[in-house]
């Protein structure tokens, strides 16, 4: 009879600590979230004020992954409203419907929190998701 599942489980975690060398340490697998400030490394945004089919404003363009990115990320974007002098009035954080693709454009489309005279989006916070790039085919 061989040894219980327990003792399978100890001997194998101990033979997995003995190999690792000293000093090394495992730590938990972490997401890795891109912040504002480093954002600009990955991304692009172009974007242009507009309207919906009702006649609402609208604030439409596209965001690229620059090839510093890992594949393809899921990105939320920051969008103010800016009254006449710049300052920022109103402000959204908006969900990009489509995972950002390495090498794609990817169109987005936000209604403003508020109407103003001019709007500025920028990248509020995103996510790696897949490693890879390209379609898989």
């Amino acid at each position: 009879m061989g040894p219980s599942p327990l003792t399978r489980r100890a001997l194998l975690a101990s033979a997995a600590a003995l190999a690792l060398p000293l000093g090394a340490r495992l730590r938990p697998a972490q997401a890795q979230t891109i912040t504002a400030d480093t954002a600009p490394r990955f991304f692009r945004l172009e974007y242009a004020p507009g309207v919906d089919r009702r006649g609402r404003p609208i604030v439409q363009g596209y965001a690229y992954l620059s090839s510093n990115g890992q594949g393809s990320a899921r990105m939320r974007l920051l969008v103010e409203t800016l009254d006449p002098a710049g300052r920022p009035v109103a402000s959204r954080i908006a969900p990009v419907d489509a995972d950002i693709v390495l090498g794609a454009r990817n169109y987005f489309e936000v209604r403003p929190e508020a109407p103003g005279a001019a709007y500025r989006v920028s990248v509020h916070s995103a996510e790696w998701v897949k490693a890879g790039g390209g379609s898989g085919m």
